[in-house]
């Protein structure tokens, strides 16, 4: 029982994260309100952030529904925000698309010759998702 609340409290975490984390990381000098932006990339960063925003909060309240077939609800609040963070990832396959520290370099961490921006940071999420769904789901069964 004790791994179950661990992984929906994990679920959680990173649903409510998604949900208000464009905010957080975007509204700001570095994207929103870049000069050097155009209002054309404006309008996808403020697509994107309200993706986030949109999948996070469906997926919050997915893990807080008390009706339903509690299995499925469990999948898709896990499934909802993977989604974000799967193309936060797949991002960087398309061409030109760099991460934050193309432009802003002294804002990114790094551990070694590692930066950890948007990439690394995708794929924290989607393992926290994993985690969080397979401790979870021993609730359900």
């Amino acid at each position: 029982m004790k791994t179950a609340v661990a992984g929906r409290t994990i679920l959680q975490s990173v649903a409510a994260f998604t949900t208000i984390g464009g905010f957080l990381m975007d509204w700001n000098k570095t994207h929103l309100f870049n000069p050097r932006w155009t209002p054309h990339a404006k309008f996808h960063d403020a697509m994107t952030i309200l993706s986030g925003t949109l999948l996070g909060a469906s997926s919050l309240y997915l893990l807080n529904k008390k009706d339903g077939d509690a299995a499925t609800n469990l999948k898709t609040a896990a499934f909802l925000p993977a989604i974000f963070y799967l193309a936060q990832a797949g991002s960087f396959t398309f061409p030109g698309a760099k991460g934050m520290d193309a432009e802003f370099p002294e804002k990114i961490p790094s551990v070694g010759r590692i930066r950890l921006n948007e990439g690394p940071f995708s794929l924290v999420m989607l393992a926290a998702l994993g985690a969080g769904y397979l401790l979870a789901r021993r609730e359900t069964n």
